[in-house]
């Protein structure tokens, strides 16, 4: 699919916070790319290729500090993109790998870099997005630590459903094993009491979210921070005439 003529919005967070002209210049460089569960975008320690901005589907930062399986440390959605490391010219130290299938729009991470030279209000927001990601770090090892597995459990599930909008969600044993890094057995006690409060209904491979609000409550304090922080630090969105304008500005990138 062809972006110059086809992406005339986005439903990706970062995207839709930038100014026309920024927009206008960065737009013709982007395809969008399906994105099949299993997906690792990102490997620790392989230079990366390409940035993603995300549209839809939810993604995994994945810790392998030692020899055990890995564990989800970060949970990436349609407010965010992969690819921040390109931003200092790093390599990734963490894996990043797509949970539930999604949507992309993809640069290079060359012509990534070339644009942030020249597109400040992407530079802040991206600055600002980095910050929201520590903040959601800090909070999840927070959790990890205070809250009970079923807590921390109902928390993820809401984070998913944050970013998928849908209330059936894909997910295993498995995949849930890995958000949580415990066994499957804590998994499948947690699932369980949780289905028996009416919260989720579990069918396999699948949860389904019967009573968000039920689940909010559930969790007490361990959700919501870092959505309202991310909220804050990120700051309104400009009107959709300023955003993303029909009309072009002058643009190097858009006469190459």
């Amino acid at each position: 699919m062809d972006g110059v003529e086809t992406f005339r919005s986005t439903t990706n967070q970062l995207l839709s916070r930038l100014s026309g002209q920024e927009w206008w210049r960065l737009k013709p460089l982007l395809r969008r790319e399906d994105l099949p569960a299993r997906l690792y975008l990102e490997r620790a320690g392989s230079p990366p290729s390409k940035v993603y901005f995300i549209e839809a589907g939810v993604l995994s930062n994945l810790e392998r500090g030692d020899v055990r399986d890995p564990i989800e440390v970060g949970v990436i959605g349609r407010e965010g993109m992969v690819g921040m490391s390109t931003i200092a010219g790093l390599i990734p130290q963490r894996d990043t790998v797509v949970q539930i299938a999604g949507q992309a729009l993809v640069l290079g991470c060359l012509q990534f870099r070339e644009c942030l030279s020249s597109a400040p209000n992407l530079r802040s927001l991206l600055f600002r997005y980095i910050q929201a990601q520590l903040v959601q770090i800090s909070l999840m090892a927070s959790a990890g630590v205070r809250a009970s597995v079923q807590q921390r459990l109902a928390r993820k599930l809401l984070m998913y459903h944050d970013r998928t909008g849908t209330n059936e969600m894909p997910l295993t044993h498995e995949n849930m094993s890995l958000m949580l890094g415990v066994r499957r057995a804590s998994i499948t006690h947690a699932v369980h009491n949780l289905a028996a409060e009416s919260l989720i209904q579990a069918r396999r491979g699948l949860i389904a979210i019967r009573d968000r609000s039920g689940l909010e409550r559930y969790c007490g304090g361990f959700y919501g921070v870092a959505e309202a922080r991310y909220a804050e630090i990120m700051g309104d969105l400009p009107d959709d005439a300023s955003r993303q304008s029909d009309e072009p500005v002058a643009s190097p990138m858009l006469e190459a």
